[in-house]
């Protein structure tokens, strides 16, 4: 079996690659082009140096064109773009790395939660004036969070907040309240769930239920001192209307990773709103991210030589809008 990964996940973890089972064999791109060999491979692992380190982005086109791929693996969890659905056109299963990144994104969560609660943006100006200034901040214990989506991420945080005393209010369209959550409601209740928050946090996949899930009507329920975190996917968020209730104080704030346009437009307001905190879609970024990836990878090539399910298997239905 040829199995198509990186050059650093060939040094890495190509010993653990090649023990799951006699006869695997790897192939990497040099120089960024996919040797004719390549085009043999069976399975394709997508990991996160191919799109962080320059010198292998010219190989990623090529990863998603390999035309003997039976399973190609993601190291993202988000897989709304489109060559993901070409994938499952073509007939190709493919899984992704659900989970691999839930603790940075919870820890940055918690994090912005505390950067508002406690005014530390006001204590840094202070230090770069040299101004002593004692402030009256908040903390987190007593406040609610409502948390839109309570998967591996949405999980996480709701762990964390837990641990700083808050209430934690999830929604999702079914199953049991999971651990952590106090009170789970159903979408239909969303409007229920942004009246009691002093923080919304939105970790939904981007899917055709949840384009534009928040707009005018859902940040007008929001409470005024309210703030929205938004680590899923921009579109999950009209940003038009965002900047409106920003701008005109109906919400407290909002602190945004990720936006319908990539990299944030230069002229966009969001960069000069005094309440909203933008972040370059770097919110699930970790040195150990690679290495939960790969555990995922190295689980699911145990179940795929072995002829068993996989794990995080992802079908049409689960993709955003076309």
């Amino acid at each position: 079996m040829l199995i198509a990964v990186s050059q650093g996940i060939a040094a890495r973890y190509g010993e653990q690659v090649r023990a799951v089972a006699r006869g695997i064999e790897l192939v990497s791109p040099e120089g960024g082009a996919w040797p004719e060999r390549a085009a043999a491979a069976e399975v394709a692992y997508f990991s996160d140096d191919f799109w962080a380190e320059e010198e292998n982005r010219r190989g990623m086109v090529g990863l998603f064109t390999l035309p003997a791929v039976r399973w190609f693996h993601s190291f993202s969890a988000g897989v709304d773009h489109p060559a993901f659905r070409a994938l499952i056109e073509r007939g190709v299963l493919l899984t992704n790395s659900a989970g691999a990144t839930s603790e940075p994104i919870a820890q940055y969560v918690l994090g912005m939660m505390l950067r508002v609660a406690k005014r530390f943006d006001a204590w840094a100006e202070a230090q770069r004036n040299r101004r002593w200034l004692p402030l009256e901040a908040e903390e987190l214990t007593g406040k609610t969070v409502g948390v839109v989506g309570t998967g591996n991420i949405g999980g996480e945080v709701a762990r964390l907040a837990k641990a700083f005393g808050m209430r934690v209010i999830g929604c999702r369209r079914s199953g049991r309240r999971p651990r952590y959550v106090d009170e789970l409601v159903p979408p239909e209740r969303l409007l229920d769930l942004l009246r009691q928050s002093d923080f919304v946090v939105l970790a939904v996949p981007l899917s055709a239920g949840t384009d534009r899930l928040i707009g005018q009507a859902e940040l007008a329920a929001m409470q005024p001192h309210a703030w929205l975190i938004n680590i899923s996917r921009g579109r999950v968020v009209d940003e038009a209307a965002v900047v409106r209730a920003l701008r005109d104080g109906s919400i407290g704030g909002a602190c945004l990773d990720v936006f319908e346009e990539e990299p944030l437009l230069p002229d966009s307001e969001l960069w000069s709103l005094p309440n909203a905190i933008v972040t370059p879609h770097n919110s699930g970024r970790s040195p150990l991210n690679t290495q939960r990836a790969t555990a995922i990878f190295l689980d699911n090539l145990h179940r795929y030589v072995a002829g068993r399910t996989l794990r995080n298997r992802i079908r049409e239905s689960d993709l955003g809008p076309a």
